[in-house]
């Protein structure tokens, strides 16, 4: 099946290296992608008005959201002022768009999210070359592909990141120059706090990038107080992977299974399983078969998988539309969403291929710390 449904992905995302302080890296980030930044301002704008949520209440809780992460990683807000700073915008915005998924769980019964997931991460043992891979398709509203970027990012003093996020929003999936990655996965469950209590997924994945070990990334990863439900899956180029399933207040994780781990939008571990109330399969009851298509592809070929072999894995098509590469049910509608982005990382050689989606029809760009 092409199952393309018309759509004809860009040959790459944009692209920028940026070095420097936070706040320098922050403002150009913004200065180089300010039209996507605003154009992600209207899509979340748009998203919030669907569910109920004022615009004006967004940047309220944005401000009180900011002062608490101003407390917990003064670093990390100065990025996000030079972001607003270089696009030239009001910095409540950018501080909205980075606790978007907080705020879309406040009001979960109405809240329709299009971003789902399928990550993986497969071990030397079961690689042909025995490196690390990391791999994510990441499903959204397909509006937000036009303002989705890549960044390489030095600042003094820290290990050098490579990652795709949306512009203004401080990460989404990548790795660091000392071979420590992380992807991740929508999750919902019964114990979803408010925006303003905690932080989102992209703040405890960047500070978890700090640290040249996975060891110290999980520790800082769990740590850091948590805002909404979500998945992180983490490897390191050294051959170790662990899943990290958050709630606020708790965290479950996940082991690979002879050198496999896939993960997509439903609680794995026993104990989140009997404890919680998983509202991901409610949403999105594909979560339930697109991690097992992706472990048995991976599997069948244990020992000699590849990358070749992974981006296959994430091409498949059962279940379309909503499969493991996703398409949209309702191709004209503006808000439909699908597979944006589509990557492979090899944690060993600190490589990334990435395509924009859905990936049955992008073209993967390779790239690399320069």
């Amino acid at each position: 099946m092409n199952g393309s449904a018309g759509i004809v992905p860009p040959i790459a995302l944009r692209f920028l290296r940026t070095e420097g302080s936070p706040f320098e890296v922050g403002s150009a980030h913004g200065g180089e992608f300010a039209v996507e930044v605003r154009r992600s301002f209207d899509v979340y704008r748009d998203k919030f008005a669907e569910i109920g949520i004022p615009w004006e209440t967004a940047l309220d809780l944005a401000v009180k959201a900011g002062d608490g992460l101003r407390e917990l990683d003064p670093a990390l807000a100065e990025e996000l002022d030079g972001i607003a700073v270089g696009a030239d915008v009001d910095p409540r915005e950018v501080l909205t768009i980075n606790i978007r998924t907080a705020l879309t769980r406040m009001v979960e019964a109405r809240s329709a999210e299009d971003h789902e997931c399928t990550t993986a991460a497969v071990l030397p043992g079961a690689t042909a070359n025995g490196h690390t891979l990391l791999a994510q398709n990441w499903d959204q509203q397909g509006r937000c592909q036009e303002n989705t970027v890549i960044i390489e990012q030095h600042i003094p003093g820290q290990p050098a990141l490579l990652f795709v996020t949306e512009a203004g929003i401080l990460f989404r999936h990548g790795m660091n120059d000392a071979g420590i990655g992380i992807a991740g996965n929508a999750l919902r469950s019964d114990r979803e706090g408010r925006a303003d209590q905690g932080a989102p997924a992209p703040v405890a994945r960047r500070r978890a990038l700090r640290h040249d070990n996975l060891a110290d990334a999980r520790r800082t990863l769990e740590s850091t107080p948590r805002s909404h439900s979500a998945n992180h899956l983490m490897a390191d180029g050294a051959g170790a992977a662990v899943d990290i399933e958050s709630v606020p207040g708790e965290t479950f994780a996940v082991e690979p299974q002879d050198g496999v781990l896939v993960h997509s939008n439903h609680f794995q571990h026993p104990t989140a399983c009997s404890t919680l109330v998983d509202r991901g399969p409610v949403a999105h009851p594909d979560t339930l078969f697109r991690d097992c298509r992706v472990r048995d592809h991976l599997n069948d070929r244990h020992g000699s998988i590849t990358v070749e072999d992974v981006r296959e894995a994430l091409k498949d098509h059962h279940g379309y539309p909503v499969s493991v590469c996703r398409h949209p049910a309702d191709p004209t509608s503006p808000t439909a969403g699908w597979t944006l982005v589509s990557s492979v990382l090899d944690l060993t050689e600190r490589r990334m291929w990435t395509a924009p989606g859905p990936p049955c029809v992008g073209t993967y760009t390779e790239y690399a710390f320069t």
